[in-house]
């Protein structure tokens, strides 16, 4: 039997489908259950508060420790919504801000020095990181004995992978996984990846956990059409030729899409990361009802920032799939010299890093091109503009494919927020005044002092009860879930 080991960070949502033949030993699920745990996250919250953690700006910590109690009291309501998701994020975020090697993200990881399109940077982080030590302890007394299978999807599972082969012991490690095979040369040169056992081609199919997948139905993940399985339900994050490729009877069954574009003139005219232009046409016809998105890559060779905004507002309010998020386009790396020098018909340079043991992306230059300042500035502003009105993706997680938009249709009566939570706080608060009670907002970064009065109809409000109301004035509840709507931490139909 295969025993198989998944490092963190990886996407929470999913799991390896082993079948019988397998055994698994999830390592990132029991670093994300610890560090979104309610005594975690008390510890973080309080370390802030005290002015223990963070640096000098009163207010500054004092809004850290509001955020991380939210958090708990968000993923204490147990549903697995985006609100989870957002308040996993921030739990990460706050974890690794004073880590001496890693910078965590809800789906993603920086290093403090370096990068992990370096081998050396990795390793040395992953010596040097205070946030994986319990994970390698347990994996270490949880594992059988004999050889692990240790799988290694993505990038951001580098660190800590890294970490668990010096734990376990490298000579019982297979290396197995998308990125170990793609990068498999270059792991083989570099301890402690090269003292590994061996190296396996064999990388796991992946399905929805039960909890995330809406009615605990499996549900098939798909990245490639090649990963499309006949019969099963399916959902997918797809390159524009990968959906197309996909065989007309596959949409029977999927659950929900997400299509990654860098530019879109029209449906009939998508262009993927990769360049090639793609018709859409005949997959939203086929998809009908089916939930579909577009995450939209801003910064490809000669896309301006203007086009890039008039997209993501079509997307958010005109027909079809809804806009999902927002991120920044790179270009894959050229791997032997044979990349061509255009992009869509736009002609770059690239700039390569020979440095870069494991390179994923090449640096590049285009006319009419965003550089890398004017793109963060581009995604920022359409953020703080769109995000504000529309559900955008907390993050590049699959579970967030099933999920239909809530921008064109929300429900009546006004909903709660599951971003949001009601903080009470029995020091001063980031406001400057003393104790009391404050709505804290995951989804849009805010956070308000409440009215004392009011703090038990917004606390029931929050716990999902609208009937509270009816219970006071018109007055002062036409002022009330005004002041929420506004916030963004209740939602009213259009």
């Amino acid at each position: 039997m295969r025993q198989v080991v998944i490092p963190p960070l990886f996407d929470p949502s999913l799991e390896p489908d082993l079948g019988a033949d397998g055994e698994l030993l999830d390592v990132n699920a029991h670093f994300i259950a610890r560090l979104t745990g309610a005594e975690a996250l008390g510890a973080l919250a309080d370390a802030y508060a005290l002015g223990r953690r963070g640096g000098g700006d009163a207010a500054e910590t004092l809004t850290k420790a509001l955020f991380a109690r939210a958090a708990a009291r968000i993923t204490a309501r147990g549903s697995h919504d985006a609100g989870r998701l957002r308040a996993m994020g921030m739990a990460l975020r706050l974890a690794g801000e004073d880590d001496p090697a890693l910078r965590l993200a809800a789906d993603d990881v920086e290093l403090v020095d370096g990068t992990t399109e370096s081998g050396a940077d990795v390793v040395r982080a992953a010596r040097r990181t205070e946030l994986l030590g319990p994970e390698t302890a347990w994996a270490c007394a949880a594992a059988p004995d004999g050889r692990v299978h240790l799988v290694v999807e993505i990038d951001q599972q580098l660190p800590a992978a890294a970490a668990l082969m010096e734990a376990l012991g490298p000579g019982r490690v297979v290396l197995c996984g998308r990125f170990a095979a793609a990068h498999r040369e270059a792991l083989g040169a570099l301890a402690p990846f090269s003292a590994a056992a061996g190296f396996d081609d064999w990388a796991p199919s992946w399905r929805l956990r039960k909890e995330w997948s809406g009615d605990g139905t499996p549900v098939h993940w798909v990245r490639r059409a090649a990963d499309w399985r006949a019969g099963v339900p399916w959902a997918g994050w797809l390159a524009p030729g990968e959906a197309a490729a996909l065989p007309g009877e596959a949409w029977h069954e999927c659950r929900g899409a997400a299509l990654t574009a860098a530019q879109l003139t029209s449906w009939a005219e998508v262009t993927g990361a990769d360049g090639n232009r793609t018709d859409l046409r005949p997959v939203l016809d086929l998809a009908g009802k089916t939930p579909l998105a577009v995450e939209l890559l801003i910064g490809a060779p000669g896309v301006s920032a203007d086009e890039t905004g008039a997209t993501a507002r079509s997307l958010l309010y005109g027909p079809g799939p809804r806009l999902a998020g927002l991120s920044p386009f790179r270009l894959s790396t050229d791997r032997g010299g044979r990349a061509p020098g255009t992009w869509a018909g736009v002609p770059l340079v690239r700039h390569t890093s020979p440095d870069h043991d494991l390179p994923r992306w090449d640096r590049f230059g285009a006319p009419g091109t965003l550089d890398a300042s004017a793109r963060t500035a581009a995604i920022s502003a359409l953020n703080a503009e769109l995000g504000a009105v529309a559900d955008l993706y907390p993050g590049r997680f699959a579970c967030c494919v099933l999920a239909p938009g809530a921008a064109r249709s929300r429900p009546e009566p006004p909903l709660w927020e599951p971003s949001a939570a009601v903080v009470a706080e029995e020091g001063p608060g980031p406001d400057g005044q003393g104790p009391g009670s404050f709505v804290v907002n995951l989804r849009t970064g805010g956070a308000f002092r409440l009215h004392p009065k009011l703090t038990p109809v917004v606390e029931r409000l929050s716990s999902g009860d609208t009937a509270v109301l009816d219970r006071i004035s018109d007055a002062v509840r036409t002022k009330l879930t005004g002041r929420l709507v506004r916030a963004g931490v209740m939602r009213r139909g259009q």
